[in-house]
């Protein structure tokens, strides 16, 4: 992860490692086809990709996402 103007930025599989595990590499990069997610030189900002995930999380639709894995 590198920080940039007070924002951290990181390839998918940092940016995964960082929002939880369930959160895969493969998904951060259907964020950046089908939400937007910003692209530059291959890195992404945390902050975006958490706001998706939150968004996603707390979403009706969609199969429901598992949060805590120990619990289960």
């Amino acid at each position: 992860m590198i920080r940039v103007d007070g924002r951290e930025w990181g390839t998918p599989a940092q940016l995964a490692a960082r929002l939880g595990p369930d959160i895969t590499p493969a998904m951060i990069r259907r964020w950046r086809e089908r939400k937007n997610l910003t692209t530059t030189a291959g890195l992404s900002p945390l902050d975006e990709a958490a706001a998706i995930e939150r968004d996603t999380r707390t979403s009706t639709r969609g199969r429901p996402r598992r949060l805590d894995l120990a619990a289960a």
